[in-house]
């Protein structure tokens, strides 16, 4: 089975195999309102029609400083570096909401966002990917952040889609599609390398 590789600066945060999942997902992300620039995760798990799910997560919000550069590769065959863990386990101390509506969002929620204090302008944004998609460029005025997403399903083994978008708050609202800067799909042996600056 393929897996994904993520590395930080040349530094590798995690490898984990696909054996064994449906959803495999490695992401950069950041607002202008977070104190953080931005954050790396990496997760999946197995979601079966029948029986319990299994959600875990590899890589929790590292944090990304300016300059840095992200590099995800789509490999043929690798182990899992190391345990994924679920979120009762990264969390043991917090009261668990599965099965509420908790992380459901109000228009409170949004009101309250569009309140905070943003703690930078824009995000420049440089992609590059070995199949030759380049992009560069830096977020408008009016956007609220970026999601760049590195997905693979078990109902596409063959391939990792790629998506990197900017988005407002009044798009995430409207549930609206946002701004895509980049779509593409990674075969074996492929990456991208991400970098982003103030």
């Amino acid at each position: 089975m393929p897996a994904l590789s993520i590395r930080l600066d040349d530094v590798v945060l995690a490898t984990v195999s696909c054996a064994g999942l449906d959803v495999l997902t490695a992401s950069v992300s950041g607002t202008r309102i977070d104190d953080d620039f931005a954050n790396i995760g990496v997760s999946g798990g197995s979601y079966p029609k029948e029986g319990e799910s299994t959600h875990l997560i590899w890589v929790n919000e590292v944090v990304l400083r300016p300059g840095q550069c992200v590099e995800i590769s789509f490999l043929e065959e690798a182990s899992t570096s190391h345990r994924g863990l679920t979120i009762d386990e990264l969390f043991p101390d917090e009261v668990s909401t599965e099965g509420s509506d908790y992380f459901a969002p109000t228009p409170e929620a949004f009101d309250e966002l569009r309140r905070r204090v943003k703690v930078r302008e824009s995000y420049l944004l440089q992609y590059a990917s070995t199949p030759g998609t380049s992009y560069a460029g830096r977020t408008s005025e009016d956007k609220h952040g970026f999601f760049l997403t590195v997905l693979w399903n078990s109902h596409r083994p063959e391939r990792a889609r790629v998506s990197l978008h900017s988005f407002t708050l009044d798009g995430v609202e409207q549930r609206s599609r946002g701004q895509y800067h980049v779509e593409e799909h990674l075969h074996v042996g492929q990456s991208v390398s991400f970098e982003i600056n103030a």
